[in-house]
C-alpha cells in the first residue's frame, strides 16, 4: 500500500463543493487505511482568519498589498505543520491555500509573477496535487444565494468577479502554476463528482 504523505488541495469558485467532497474524500482514504489531516483557508476563529472575514463582510477595508499579506501569513503560519504531514506520511487535504491567493490576489491588481515569486520567497510547500472543482459563475451564485440568504460576502455576491475567477483558474490550470493541476466538473451529482475525485488521486498520486 502507498505510504508517502501527499499535499492535496481542492479549489474553485465559491459554491463549487469543496467542503462537501473534502468529507467524502476523508471518509473514503480512511477507510483505505491511510492517516489523514484536514485544514481550510481562511482559518476563521484565528487572529489571521478572524480579519479577512471581517474584510470580506466589509467590516474593514484593506489594500490589495495587505490583503495578499494577510493570505500569505494565514498560509505560512502552517508551513511546518504541512511539512511534518508530508515527511510523516500523512494525507493532508486544503480546501484552499495558497493557490487561491494566486487567483483571488492576482484579480485585486498584483501581477500573477509576483505573486508565485513571493509563494518561492518563502519557499511555500507546493501541494502534490490542486484539483479545480469548476462549476459556472452562474451556478456559484445561485448555489451560495440558497445556503446564504441575504449574507453573502462582498465576492460571492459578485457575478463579475466571480465570472473573472473562473477565468483565472482555467489559466492557472492549463499553465501548471505554483504545482500540478488537473479539474473535475462540479456540475454533476455529488457522487459524480466525487467518483472523479477518487479517480484522479488514483491516475496521479497512487492513491
Amino acid at each position: 500500500m502507498e505510504t508517502s504523505g501527499k499535499f492535496i488541495v481542492l479549489e474553485g469558485i465559491d459554491g463549487c463543493g469543496k467542503g462537501t467532497q473534502m468529507k467524502l474524500l476523508s471518509e473514503f482514504l480512511i477507510k483505505k487505511g491511510r492517516v489523514m489531516e484536514k485544514k481550510k483557508y481562511p482559518e476563521y476563529g484565528q487572529p489571521i482568519g478572524d480579519l479577512i472575514h471581517d474584510f470580506l463582510y466589509r467590516r474593514v477595508d484593506l489594500n490589495p498589498i495587505t490583503q495578499i499579506l494577510l493570505y500569505v501569513a494565514d498560509h505560512f503560519k502552517d508551513k511546518e505543520y504541512i511539512q511534518d504531514c508530508v515527511k510523516n506520511g500523512k494525507i493532508l487535504l486544503a480546501d484552499r491555500y495558497y493557490t487561491s491567493t494566486l487567483v483571488y490576489q492576482s484579480l485585486k491588481g498584483v501581477p500573477l509573477e509576483k505573486i508565485v515569486k513571493l509563494g518561492e520567497l518563502f519557499e511555500m510547500p507546493k501541494p502534490d496535487l490542486s484539483i479545480l472543482v469548476r462549476i459556472s459563475p452562474e451556478t456559484s451564485l445561485e448555489r451560495k444565494s440558497k445556503e446564504k440568504p441575504g449574507n453573502l460576502d462582498r465576492h460571492e455576491e459578485d457575478l463579475q468577479f466571480q465570472k473573472s475567477l473562473a477565468e483565472t483558474y482555467d489559466k492557472i490550470v492549463k499553465e501548471n502554476i505554483f504545482c500540478p493541476w488537473e479539474t473535475v466538473d462540479g456540475e454533476g451529482s455529488v457522487e459524480e463528482v466525487f467518483n472523479q475525485m477518487v479517480s484522479l488521486l488514483d491516475k496521479k498520486l497512487n492513491i
